[in-house]
């Protein structure tokens, strides 16, 4: 856990570089810059492909804000301007996700986009970051996973969000506040993992070549198998993450959420790949 990267001074006035809020201005930003690029290089226009992109990412912010506060409505209630507040705290990743997505179909119709292509662009983007805001949470100490006894485990320090939760669930003693948290698991670095590999799977699909024995692979096929698989894994790491005592939802409300948007991306995906009775014909697809 590292909270805080740097601190200095600029004229007269101390600042203090946090992890968290870096990491994820550094996440947003990549993000942008690689899908553009990336849908640059594969003849997509690249101004229509940032205004898109910086919308669809703006409006994804604030999803990811409605999200928080629905699910986390005890740590808002104690003071309700929180849910205003600009500062780098308070973002559920799939409201944002899912409000950016919806942004970017939209935006690409009015832009005359080609919508499953532009998705396939936004992969790395996606992957990059993933790894990068979970860099934050994970140099934060926040997002933490339950208590195991695996190897791996990481121990947070005195202070730390899973010190106190620890504390409030009587893992650790009041009468030992020097003591480090129990060993949790480090949900952060599952995510970053996970992000990596499926990236490197949707590229390995975009780089398919037609051939008589291996036909290309129809656009919009390597972004739905990401998010498939990535929300997959997010439906087993939620039953490996820490549920705070803040949190206002009933257990089930993610995992279903997570099952509802599998079963839809799965149909998304065999309609795409044409094995439904409606599915496109390839022309289409491609």
């Amino acid at each position: 856990m590292h909270p805080v990267l740097a601190i200095f001074s600029i004229g007269g006035t101390e600042v203090v570089l946090r992890a968290y809020s870096t990491f994820y201005v550094a996440a947003w930003v990549v993000a942008v810059v690689l899908a553009t690029i990336v849908a640059w290089r594969r003849g997509i226009s690249w101004w229509r492909a940032l205004v898109t992109f910086v919308a669809a990412l703006a409006i994804g912010i604030a999803g990811a804000r409605v999200l928080d506060v629905a699910v986390n409505w005890g740590y808002y209630a104690e003071d309700p301007g929180r849910i205003y507040d600009l500062g780098f705290r308070g973002f559920a990743l799939y409201g944002g996700l899912i409000l950016a997505l919806v942004a970017g179909a939209l935006l690409s119709r009015a832009f005359r986009l080609p919508l499953w292509r532009l998705a396939d662009s936004a992969v790395p983007a996606f992957a990059a970051g993933i790894v990068l805001m979970r860099t934050g949470c994970f140099l934060n100490g926040c997002c933490f996973g339950n208590i195991t006894s695996l190897p791996w485990g990481v121990s947070y320090p005195v202070g730390s969000p899973a010190w106190a939760h620890h504390i409030l669930i009587g893992e650790v003693s009041l009468l030992n506040p020097a003591q480090h948290s129990k060993p949790v698991h480090p949900t952060q670095l599952y995510e970053m993992i996970a992000a990596v590999v499926l990236c490197g799977l949707a590229l390995w699909l975009l780089r398919r070549r037609d051939s008589a024995l291996r036909p290309a692979t129809p656009a919009g096929v390597a972004f739905l198998v990401f998010a498939l698989g990535f929300t997959l894994f997010r439906l087993g790491n939620h039953f490996l993450r820490a549920q705070l005592a803040t949190v206002a939802t009933p257990s089930w409300f993610y995992p279903l959420l997570y099952a509802l948007i599998s079963v839809g991306v799965a149909a998304l995906l065999l309609w795409r790949l044409g094995l439904l009775p409606w599915g496109a014909p390839r022309s289409e697809r491609d």
